[in-house]
């Protein structure tokens, strides 16, 4: 193992490794960098004899994880190949939490949204501080909660599961704990003293007593992980489309996105799904085939359109 993180913060002591998502200057926003370190720190607790329990969580006090970092996958999204690693390490990441056979707890300092909501999602335990702020949020970006659309009616009931991932609503600590996202909530003062109090807890239990016990209760997750292929593949088709350059861009300039306006030209017959029209044009002059529909003018000459 790296000796050496730089998205992350990875401590072992007393029976314990702690995770700390530690890129402050993007909020502890998901890169590759960090997706990488996280699996690799997982993996080694995993390995050590030593350790019992992982706890992850965010560096300061306000954020946990407010999910992907959106300057980067603005750029990203341009290389469907890249945007599929990309997935494929976020998955690798859940799969790392969920198949360890020692307890994952969650510390959430703060806001979490997004890919961060659904690492809570999938820790074991999770014990949140008072002013912590819950969000899926993918709808307003254009994007897609692949890892909780298949976790979520399980914690907290059909019902419950839509409303927070159809209105990306921004929920707090008391309705996360009433809706079973979290175990606990505390004052932030409290916070690490619960942690604490949790992973003694568990390490006085039996080892493998937990590792089967946390095999046995992942088989409602396992019964539909299946899907999380063909959740990935159609996230990365998605990522290419209209609506998440339109969310990303939205949300990075700080304005409300323009979907109702895309609802309508699709009420019209117009093809939303291409930024500029479908690829039905072509040039009279220089031959190029597949341009934008709504192009006036050849992108590769400057001929008119006809």
């Amino acid at each position: 193992m790296s000796s050496h993180f730089e998205a992350i913060i990875y401590e072992k002591r007393d029976f314990i490794a702690r995770l700390t998502l530690n890129r402050p200057q993007s909020r502890n926003s998901l890169n590759m960098q960090l997706m990488r370190e996280v699996c690799e720190a997982l993996e080694d607790a995993e390995q050590d004899r030593g350790i019992g329990v992982i706890v992850i969580t965010g560096s300061g006090d306000r954020i946990f994880c407010p999910g992907l970092d959106l300057p980067w996958a603005q750029e990203l999204f341009n290389d469907p190949h890249q945007t599929r690693m990309m997935v494929g390490q976020y998955g690798r990441m859940i799969a790392d939490i969920r198949s360890t056979g020692k307890p994952v707890v969650a510390r959430v300092n703060g806001l979490t949204a997004g890919g961060g909501c659904e690492l809570v999602i999938h820790c074991d335990l999770a014990i949140a501080a008072e002013h912590a702020r819950f969000q899926q949020g993918e709808g307003g970006v254009g994007a897609i909660a692949t890892y909780a659309t298949q976790s979520l009616t399980p914690v907290m009931g059909e019902k419950k599961a839509k409303w927070f991932l159809f209105t990306d609503e921004l929920i707090d600590a008391r309705t996360a704990l009433n809706w079973g996202l979290v175990n606990k909530v505390v004052p932030y003062e409290q916070l690490d003293a619960e942690i604490d109090k949790l992973c003694n807890n568990l390490l006085n239990k039996g080892p493998r007593s937990l590792r089967f016990t946390k095999a046995q209760t992942n088989i409602w997750f396992d019964l539909v992980a299946h899907t999380i292929r063909e959740g990935d593949e159609f996230w990365t088709l998605q990522s290419t489309t209209s609506e998440p350059l339109e969310g990303i861009a939205a949300f990075l300039e700080k304005r409300e996105p323009q979907h109702l306006k895309m609802r309508g030209e699709t009420a019209k017959g117009k093809a939303t799904g291409y930024l500029w029209g479908p690829p039905t044009r072509a040039c009279p002059k220089c031959n190029t085939k597949n341009l934008p529909a709504d192009f006036d003018f050849c992108g590769k000459c400057g001929a008119k359109l006809v």
